[in-house]
């Protein structure tokens, strides 16, 4: 058993600790909440998983390539639902901690 206090000193922590930002933790919240968006996406994106692989050499049997289509569709479900968390949570962040509204806020530029 380890005897040596587990508390990080500041190196430690610099190296390894990590605190999620508020944005991070809404996203996983929210990418959470709508998981079956991503089951439901697996099945959609059969075509574009399909060409993602057909160019993979070194594949050996069907299974083999079989099992690189469920990656891929794995990775776009999953890219798919988080571009869609992204495009929800992202305005509000940058308004809530920058400032910055989407749409009209901006000064007019000047056309001289």
């Amino acid at each position: 058993m380890r005897e040596a206090d587990p508390t990080l000193n500041p190196l430690q922590r610099a190296l390894l600790g990590y605190d999620p930002t508020a944005l991070e933790t809404n996203l996983l919240e929210w990418t959470r909440e709508r998981w079956n968006w991503a089951s439901r996406g697996m099945v959609y994106a059969r075509k574009e998983a399909a060409e993602t692989v057909e160019g993979v050499s070194g594949v050996r049997s069907d299974e083999g390539k079989l099992v690189l289509e469920v990656a891929a569709r794995v990775a776009i479900a999953e890219r798919e639902l988080l571009i869609r968390g992204l495009a929800e949570l992202l305005p509000q962040w940058l308004e809530s901690t920058y400032g910055l509204a989407p749409g009209g806020n901006r000064a007019p530029a000047d056309d001289k």
